[in-house]
């Protein structure tokens, strides 16, 4: 066992959490001093994810001597189903069991960065499941911020002919890559970009962007302009209290008023371009 541990400022206390929930409950301890702004964040985890985390986030990794930690390993957790249309699995070995391959998503349990079990991820994994159903024959998607690759997956999985999938940070695009392959999938490319500057990327059907919400309104009006006639936004990675000026922020770029789902302080939702900009293009 292995403890990371990096300092940081008391108002990114939140951010932490997110980054570091793919952990699971019970690994990560945030650490506060009286009169001070300081924060100590500390992970316990296994030696790849430790330097994995170094490698991101700089902090220090150290080996904890075995009487330190003495809890018995995370068991593997059953597959997360997703509207019965995937599932998400962290263990290989019940994955390469699964009765239907077709649907079953395999991303390793403690491999960073986004395993699904995050409230917010699972929100945009079910949004994702039931637009499908309404999007065109040979529909294509943008993944922005795609961490470990699961949303895109879960988009090829589900019906995408093609998938653009990019981060800005290049250990998540190696990570993505290698899921990807792990998974099977075809038709998804995976690049090290920014969401702010996306000129590049062809046009598409539905953008799923997995954001911190400074980042998500900044890159609205980007995205905006790469969707299709009425084309889809899925989002997540927004805090309960910043929701209204997302949604602010998103219908100044074009979208129309989304549908907000909570979970607990996090929020993921759905919209939609439009229509009288729609009309323009």
């Amino acid at each position: 066992m292995h403890r990371w541990t990096r300092l940081s400022s008391q108002k990114w206390e939140d951010v932490w959490d997110e980054r570091l929930q793919f952990l699971g409950p019970g690994a990560v301890a945030m650490i506060t001093w009286p009169e001070s702004k300081a924060l100590k964040i500390e992970a316990f985890c296994d030696k790849r994810t430790a330097d994995a985390l170094v490698k991101r986030f700089g902090g220090r990794a150290t080996r904890l001597a075995d009487h330190v930690w003495t809890g018995d390993e995370a068991k593997p957790r059953a597959p997360l189903p997703i509207r019965g249309k995937l599932y998400i699995y962290s263990d290989e070995a019940a994955w390469k069991l699964a009765p239907d391959p077709t649907k079953a998503v395999w991303i390793p349990a403690g491999m960073a960065f986004g395993t699904g079990d995050h409230a917010t991820t699972a929100t945009c994994l079910r949004l994702l499941a039931d637009l499908a159903e309404t999007l065109p024959a040979g529909w294509t998607a943008m993944d922005a911020g795609t961490g470990s690759g699961i949303l895109a997956i879960a988009a090829s999985k589900i019906g995408a002919s093609r998938v653009e999938a990019f981060d800005f940070d290049p250990t998540c695009v190696r990570i993505a890559k290698e899921n990807i392959r792990a998974n099977r999938c075809r038709g998804i490319r995976v690049s090290k970009a920014d969401s702010r500057a996306i000129t590049a990327f062809p046009t598409t059907d539905l953008v799923i962007a997995n954001l911190f919400s400074e980042l998500l309104i900044e890159s609205a009006k980007g995205f905006a302009k790469k969707l299709h006639r009425q084309g889809w936004l899925i989002f997540s990675g927004v805090l309960r209290r910043q929701s209204e000026e997302v949604a602010a922020g998103l219908i100044a770029a074009g979208f129309e008023p989304p549908r907000i789902i909570a979970r607990g302080k996090w929020c993921a939702g759905v919209t939609r371009l439009r229509a009288s900009l729609a009309k323009q293009k």
